[in-house]
């Protein structure tokens, strides 16, 4: 296992051919992101590899029908559709020596349908608006004292927690569990995703890992990755991690919280920054801020994509749950961190860490370009507790998947910004999503119900 971190900054079939015989790469691990941010490879030799970033690759058509535990939502004459292998991707694979991961895009009829390709369409219009955008991400995840077996044996009840010791930014599992964290770390670093930091959060088992800046298509990749890398090094820890946003009624809420900045292409300079307002930010910043709220009434699902995103969205929990924003308000939808200029940033804290973080980046950069080209103006900042507090410009957002998908699919603004094709497939795959959910009775349900009514 690597133990320091390395950054492959390649983009050419000659340059990828060089890195491949300096690092003696042997395997790469070829996939792509299907719609709920899952890594769907195959492994390849290196050899092979390079003649797929020649001359093209496919893959199943399936994957955007593809929902979990490997059920699909559609039945069509799937057959393999061409995709392109991004070589600016390529990274080093942490988990065995001498071996690489590369991820690929369809680029037939499904393009329309990828996270990813939806993603890189928003970053070409903050390119053609002058703008460079840059990202990075927080989540917080739960680590269990159990295996894939274990949770089966147990039918996912009576679920035991790793580090019982833990509790929110205390010092003690950082000690307790250093061989671990330094473990976990290095894993990381093998895969290019060096951390700006890790901590103790809220309760046992409970870690928070911030994640480096970097251009918002590297960003989006490292965070899908962070959350693939983390799973597999827990397992073979013996553990599970788990990135539900809600684990249990037992559990704290868990947040991905996706972190954007723009920069100006003519200059190079941030342009969020104005230490003049009370914000921390310029009208361009201002502006952004309007669009990101105005939107998410409409565009939730892009962020808070499965039933269990809306359990975090209750009362006790810390999570915010309506379209506020605020400065350094760890209570609102949108948190302003200003300082320097180079450090000021936008943290979007509805997100729970079952998001899909090419979706939730494409999401927040779509509403908030749509909401400098419109010359938005942002309603007041919220300075006291902004949880329930409800804009009445803006209204109070979707509370379940549901209610949800029917409003992105009824809004125009949608179809604008990210196409009919998508707006239909992702919601249909939202709404069969509830419909499945809401069929199955729990055993709380019962327990609360059967000698009641």
């Amino acid at each position: 296992m690597n133990t320091a971190s390395k950054h492959w900054n390649v983009g050419s079939l000659d340059e990828v051919r060089t890195l491949f015989e300096r690092e003696r790469i042997e395997i790469v691990h070829i996939g792509l992101f299907d719609t709920e941010g899952v890594f769907r490879e195959k492994r390849i030799p290196a050899q092979l590899a390079l003649h797929y970033l020649e001359h093209g690759w496919s893959f199943i058509d399936a994957l955007p029908y593809w929902g979990p535990n490997d059920a699909v939502r559609k039945d069509l004459p799937y057959g393999s559709e061409d995709c392109t292998l991004d070589a600016t991707s390529l990274r080093p694979y942490p988990f065995e020596p001498n071996a690489a991961l590369l991820v690929a895009d369809y680029t037939g009829a499904n393009a329309t349908l990828s996270p990813r390709t939806l993603l890189a369409q928003q970053i070409a219009r903050a390119t053609e608006m002058g703008f460079a955008a840059c990202g990075s991400a927080e989540f917080e995840f739960i680590i269990l004292a159990e295996t894939p077996d274990s949770l089966t044996r147990k039918a996912y009840e009576g679920i035991e927690t790793h580090a019982q010791e833990n509790r929110c930014w205390s010092g003690l599992y950082p000690a307790t569990g250093a061989p671990f964290m330094r473990a976990y770390d290095e894993c990381l670093k093998g895969a290019d995703i060096p951390l700006h930091h890790m901590c103790a959060e809220l309760g046992p088992g409970c870690l928070e890992a911030a994640l480096p800046i970097r251009d918002l298509a590297t960003a989006a990749d490292d965070t899908a990755l962070f959350k693939l890398f983390t799973k597999a090094f827990c397992i073979q820890q013996g553990l599970t991690a788990s990135f539900m946003a809600q684990l249990s009624d037992a559990h704290p809420g868990l947040g991905g919280h996706p972190i954007i900045s723009l920069h100006s292409l003519a200059s190079g300079l941030p342009v969020f920054h104005d230490a003049k307002h009370p914000s921390g930010l310029s009208v361009t910043g201002r502006q952004f801020v309007a669009g990101v709220l105005q939107l998410l009434p409409e565009l939730m699902p892009m962020f808070a994509g499965t039933v269990n995103s809306y359990r975090r969205y209750v009362p006790g929990n810390w999570a915010p749950r309506t379209a506020t924003w605020g400065l350094r308000n760890y209570t609102c939808g949108l948190r302003v961190v200003a300082g320097a200029p180079e450090d000021t940033r936008l943290e979007f804290r509805l997100p729970g860490a079952d998001t899909n973080p090419h979706l939730a980046f494409a999401m927040m950069l779509g509403a908030g370009l749509y909401g400098i080209a419109n010359k938005l103006k942002p309603p007041p900042m919220t300075t006291d507790i902004g949880r329930e507090f409800v804009h009445p410009s803006i209204g109070p957002l979707p509370r379940t998947l549901l209610e949800a998908a029917e409003r992105m699919r009824a809004s125009k603004l949608a179809r604008e910004l990210f196409g009919d094709r998508f707006v239909d497939h992702y919601t249909e795959s939202c709404i069969q999503e509830d419909h499945l959910m809401r069929r199955h009775i729990s055993a709380f349900e019962r327990r609360r119900y059967l000698h009641h009514v």
